[in-house]
């Protein structure tokens, strides 16, 4: 059973939160945010702050595929 502390808490959340703003294994930290919430270290709002810096991530890796996929704008004279 997870020890509930306040700092037990903020450090878990804030290491998180700074591994995935760093880009480093966000799958594997958004997974790890579940079990800590499973556990009762982290609550539903925790969960929520957390979500949003994995979705801007994957957004900004959606925006950068897209950029490379995209067709230049060069005309083709015939």
């Amino acid at each position: 059973m997870a020890i509930k502390s306040r700092s037990r808490h903020d450090l878990t959340l804030r290491s998180i939160k700074r591994e995935i703003a760093a880009g480093r294994d966000v799958a594997y930290w958004l997974d790890k945010t579940y079990v800590h919430l499973d556990s009762g270290l982290l609550t539903e709002d925790d969960i929520a702050e957390v979500e949003t810096l994995a979705k801007a991530y994957y957004d900004a890796l959606d925006a950068q595929d897209s950029a490379i996929d995209a067709p230049d704008d060069v005309t083709q004279e015939e």
